[in-house]
């Protein structure tokens, strides 16, 4: 639910001498973890003695800065900007409530301490990648970005419970991870929403009220996308009958199959097949 930019530059790691500036603010966030060594860290005017596994969270437009005359010993950290997007008009009341509750989560968070160090290995990793450039790096720079944020937010020790309704919690996790392994490895066959039920021990009426909070349609609306995303592949990329193709995808009535390729496509499937390998050989 929430959209997150993160701002990554020269200044990921520095060393004390590396980051001493005049005070200046940003219009993000920006977390500041001390890797190694002390230091004092000066945020609207008030200083804060930092030591090795402790992160501070600048707010947008806050001045801070590092003096020369401040530092204690040698010291070392990384310095990671981000934004978190508003919702816009179009937003669903739970992309809204989770925007609100990370805002006041973070509005209410100076310092936390990484006693376990897992943010500094996240942040070791995310120098890495930034460094080696290898294929995937930049998924992975974005998988890590998020793990710190998640990282921070559970240090900081803030309840977030508006992020979720209850009954949307209990099944969040679970529910969405039974249903999407369900119809990966089921759609192709004879299953019916009782199989689903059956998986997850629920009723049937309980199986159709998480698939619409989850995914916005029924049981068979779901199966029917994704069987027909597969015959698309297949209209695509091979030459089988689109007759075999109706029945390899888990349609047992071809008259059924090409009502529904319609209603999803705007056009049949043989007009389907023609434009996409006309699209595919040019």
């Amino acid at each position: 639910y929430l959209r997150t930019v993160f701002f990554i530059n020269q200044n990921l790691f520095v060393t004390s001498e590396e980051c001493i500036s005049i005070p200046h603010n940003h219009h993000d966030y920006e977390l500041r973890y001390i890797a190694t060594g002390k230091c004092k860290q000066i945020i609207s005017n008030r200083t804060y003695d930092a030591e090795v596994g402790d992160l501070l969270i600048v707010y947008p437009f806050e001045y801070h800065c590092q003096r020369k005359d401040q530092i204690c010993v040698t010291s070392s950290q990384y310095n990671l900007r981000f934004t978190v997007e508003i919702p816009n008009d179009n937003a669903s009341p739970a992309e809204i409530r989770a925007y609100q509750a990370i805002i006041k989560a973070l509005s209410e968070t100076r310092r936390v301490h990484d006693k376990k160090q897992i943010l500094l290995l996240y942040f070791k990793q995310l120098t890495e990648e930034i460094n080696s450039k290898n294929v995937g790096y930049v998924s992975n720079m974005q998988s890590l970005c998020s793990l710190i944020l998640s990282e921070v937010t559970r240090l900081s020790e803030k309840e977030i419970k508006s992020l979720y309704p209850p009954e949307e919690l209990k099944f969040r996790g679970y529910g969405r991870s039974a249903i999407d392994s369900f119809f990966t490895h089921k759609y192709l066959t004879n299953v019916k929403v009782g199989d689903l039920a059956e998986d997850m021990k629920i009723s049937r009426r309980q199986v159709n009220r998480i698939m619409n909070k989850m995914f916005g349609m029924s049981f068979t609306q779901k199966l029917t996308e994704m069987r027909l995303q597969q015959a698309k592949l297949q209209l695509t990329f091979t030459e089988k009958p689109i007759t075999e193709i109706c029945h390899d995808c888990g349609f047992q009535n071809y008259s059924y199959f090409s009502t529904c390729f319609k209603e999803n496509c705007g056009m049949p499937p043989s007009e389907y097949r023609a434009r996409t390998q006309k699209k595919k050989n040019q």
